[in-house]
């Protein structure tokens, strides 16, 4: 009997030209050594994905982009010297990578919230560093949706394990969602990472221009012994800066459904 439509075979040449999935890789220094190159390879890697993902009615906001890496500690450290910090004890220093609220007055709200959930946990706050960005790259649509973009700096001195430090991490994060979550702007508070090993700089761009858009992934300091690369193809939700990938512990290409 001939089969129907649904049922029959898919052709080879049309599995090859689909183009609706996500885009994801990696780039790695076998010998673990942080370095700017890792870096650079894995942004023309992610600007090669920009047929993996979507684009906005103005042609210019992606679904998203993004990338992970180590924690540029040199760059950071550059940054802290400037502004009269010492530098950062790199085994017990968490860095976060925050959206917050587009209102000024929500985000002071929300960064003392923030704040006060680290110190209740005893933790010491270092610092807020504002992310360097050019806004001219960023789509009509994703501009007007953009939030501020900053990371901070915390201590951890009660923990000494590299494993107990992040699972610290985890629970003051866990436990700002909760402190924060009757927020009138509590769905515009977002860590993209909070963790003292990796970082991630993504956000509603096309692949091409992530590293345009944040500084400081053209910055020769930027050192890293990996880069995992993600631009998203929004089949089931629609684009928004946090559901950019790469998540906080992995980039996924595939029908995995976002939770909302």
């Amino acid at each position: 009997a001939p089969q129907k439509p649904a049922q029959e075979a898919a052709d080879l040449n049309d599995i090859l030209a689909e183009r609706g999935a996500c885009g994801v890789g990696f780039v790695a220094n076998l010998s673990n050594e942080p370095s700017f190159n890792v870096v650079r390879d894995a942004l023309t890697a992610l600007g090669c994905m920009e047929h993996r993902g979507g684009c906005g009615s103005d042609n210019d906001s992606g679904d998203g982009a993004g990338l992970m890496s180590g924690i540029p500690w040199d760059l950071f450290d550059d940054w802290a010297s400037k502004e009269g910090l010492a530098p950062f004890e790199r085994t017990h220093t968490g860095v976060g990578m925050v959206f917050l609220p587009q209102n000024e007055n929500s985000m002071a709200e929300a960064k003392a919230a923030v704040e006060k959930v680290f110190t209740d946990e005893g933790l010491e706050v270092l610092g807020w560093r504002p992310v360097p960005f050019n806004l001219s790259v960023v789509g009509r649509n994703a501009k007007e949706t953009m939030p501020n973009i900053l990371q901070i700096f915390v201590r951890i001195a009660k923990e000494d394990d590299a494993d107990d430090i992040e699972r610290e991490l985890y629970i003051c994060r866990k436990l700002i969602e909760r402190a924060t979550k009757s927020a009138s702007w509590a769905d515009e508070l977002y860590f993209c990472s909070l963790s003292s090993r990796t970082i991630i700089y993504k956000g509603m761009l096309r692949s091409e221009v992530l590293g345009q858009f944040y500084l400081d992934l053209k910055n020769e300091l930027y050192k890293s012994p990996f880069a995992i690369y993600h631009r998203r193809f929004s089949t089931n939700t629609s684009p928004r800066w946090p559901l950019a990938q790469p998540m906080r512990l992995l980039g996924h290409n595939g029908e995995i459904n976002t939770i909302q």
